[in-house]
């Protein structure tokens, strides 16, 4: 064998290493935040689903540092309650978080973000389009007094305006998406255009607007349906996840509405910022 050959095997040796030890550092932290709490119950779910792709067999309520959480039985709703779900965005957010007056979240599921935003006196909007999962956003922001703080929207964002499908993923509950075939074993969701919305959230053009985009591979349309909104207000900071989309195909699209900056939040996300 090689040096060339010895190389590469050491490089694709170090990067599973590496790997390995975030997945051990992400899971720790799992641990630790839900042993915080006391919370046993989500250490054992946890397990269970990474293990046999199962969850609790009750509805329970629990406590976690972003706050109170309704968490259906069979589903993964305790691992996004979990204040370290998605670490990186939250980070990426939180180390910017006295540059924001407005956060949008769009496919916002049980409402973790807009919970822990509306903490630090942001004003949220949060859109979710399924009724399954619009019922315990809502129940969610009940339980933490926050239905006065957090404008909520039972719609999809597209580039149109029409009833459509979903399929919905009964246990990952934030994975479901449009269904192109329009089943009749998927569940009927409305799609809206965010320009036809605008005018109902009374956003100042003076704002600075954090706006979190993960649907499912909806992004292109989301942002074409949004259209006015980027060309008229110049403080707009989007988290979009990438992977179903394409950096490439949402950078071509936000480049026609205005001049943008992107980087990298995490492996799996991406940021646009307006300049």
């Amino acid at each position: 064998m090689g040096a060339r050959s010895l190389r590469t095997l050491t490089v694709i040796a170090n990067i599973k290493h590496f790997a390995m030890l975030t997945k051990l550092n992400t899971y720790f932290w799992y641990l630790y935040e839900y042993m915080k709490h006391g919370d046993f119950l989500s250490v054992y779910a946890s397990v269970n689903y990474l293990i046999f792709k199962k969850s609790h067999k009750k509805d329970r309520i629990i406590q976690t540092s972003v706050g109170k959480f309704f968490c259906r039985k069979n589903t993964n709703d305790f691992q996004f309650a979990n204040f370290r779900y998605e670490w990186g965005v939250k980070n990426f957010i939180l180390n910017h978080i006295n540059e924001y007056s407005v956060f949008i979240d769009s496919g916002s599921c049980i409402g973790e973000y807009s919970i822990l935003l509306s903490k630090y006196n942001i004003r949220c909007i949060a859109f979710e389009p399924l009724a399954k999962n619009y019922e315990v956003l809502v129940k969610n922001l009940q339980l933490n007094n926050l239905t006065d703080k957090v404008m909520t929207i039972h719609a999809a964002l597209g580039n149109e305006n029409k009833p459509v499908r979903f399929k919905f993923n009964h246990i990952n509950t934030g994975a479901s998406c449009i269904d192109p075939e329009n089943r009749s074993d998927s569940l009927p969701v409305e799609l809206r255009t965010f320009d036809l919305l605008l005018t109902e959230f009374n956003i100042g053009k003076d704002e600075h607007i954090l706006f979190k985009l993960d649907v499912e591979g909806m992004e292109a349309e989301a942002l074409q349906g949004s259209a006015n909104f980027i060309r008229q207000y110049p403080n707009i900071t989007y988290i979009l996840e990438e992977k179903f989309t394409g950096k490439t195909l949402i950078q071509s699209i936000l480049d026609q509405f205005g001049a943008f900056e992107y980087g990298m939040v995490d492996k799996l996300n991406m940021y646009a910022r307006k300049v």
